[in-house]
């Protein structure tokens, strides 16, 4: 997300997992949809021990530990994936994919879209990976809002997300401008709007949302659900934010990034940095939690049938 041209995305094999250290193995913390950790079965609160046979490392599992990331090629074969679910070791054959993971988070997003009946109502819900602002990716998102227009309320889902936010992405719930946020500092997160009317071909969603946000939603992504929560059709869930409203900054000569932090940033004359935002309704989901169930993500479903 902080690459400022595309050449810049470098690919990589993956699985498409984000794992967190755990002493002295890896735990899953969320699984991109549509790619191969999750057509295998792997859940968030697994814990990676082994590719073929050897100790996992995110990275350099599945790519050349002695190249460089503009060297990684693709791998073609199956990897055998060790991996210890509560008191049970498995082992699972997958294939990873080859790919930048600009274009994971996006494809993700895509596979994340479902409907599903509550009675006689349909509820939408998509996963918004990572947020961008690109010309395509606002296109496939006022693709996307138009196709679940029909749903009775829409869980529109956080957790783990980032990026920058384009006033179109408001535009497409918000009835008019008049309420978009006002940015006090420097910040790469919104641009300003460059009119002060809607694009009359916009039809903003106006049902019930449920909107999902844990400890691992930064930049955009938190500014988003802060904005979507002035809307009073809107119900936010889950854990406070991580307050991450800074940049990431290359370290020279290495390949890692580190953050600095913009608390003089006011959004709306609030700082969320080093605050975060902080839902309407606390529903905690601890790591130790396996399993395929997801509390946050039924008591979204229950809030909005509850609603409609």
């Amino acid at each position: 997300m902080q690459a400022e041209r595309p050449e810049w995305r470098l690919a990589l094999n993956h699985l498409g997992l984000e794992v967190v250290k755990a002493q002295d193995h890896y735990r899953v913390i969320a699984v991109l949809d549509g790619y191969p950790a999750q057509e295998a079965g792997i859940l968030r609160g697994d814990v990676i021990l082994t590719v073929d046979g050897r100790p996992f490392h995110p990275v350099y599992s599945l790519n050349e530990s002695d190249a460089s990331p503009q060297q990684f090629t693709a791998k073609q074969q199956p990897v055998s994936v060790g991996l210890l679910r509560g008191a049970q070791e498995l082992e699972l054959m997958l294939t990873p994919v080859f790919e930048n993971l600009f274009d994971s988070y996006r494809s993700a997003t895509l596979h994340s879209v479902q409907e599903f009946a509550a009675g006689n109502k349909v509820i939408g819900y998509v996963r918004l990976w990572a947020i961008s602002r690109s010309s395509h990716d606002l296109t496939v998102f006022r693709r996307l809002i138009s196709d679940l227009s029909h749903c009775d309320g829409l869980i529109i889902d956080l957790r783990h997300s980032m990026g920058y936010l384009a006033p179109l992405h408001l535009d497409l719930v918000f009835p008019n401008r008049n309420r978009y946020p006002r940015l006090q500092g420097e910040s790469k997160l919104l641009p300003a709007a460059t009119a002060s009317a809607l694009d009359p071909n916009i039809r903003p969603y106006r049902k019930p949302l449920a909107v999902l946000i844990n400890g691992a939603t930064i930049g955009g992504a938190e500014l988003y659900a802060q904005q979507l929560a002035k809307l009073p059709q809107t119900t936010l869930l889950g854990e406070t934010s991580a307050g991450m409203l800074g940049n990431f900054q290359a370290i020279a000569g290495t390949a890692s990034l580190r953050y600095v932090a913009g608390p003089e940033l006011l959004i709306d004359d609030e700082r969320l940095e080093g605050r975060g935002v902080t839902p309407d309704r606390i529903v905690q989901f601890p790591l130790t939690q396996t399993g395929p169930s997801d509390p946050q993500f039924e008591f979204a479903a229950n809030i909005l049938m509850g609603t409609i």
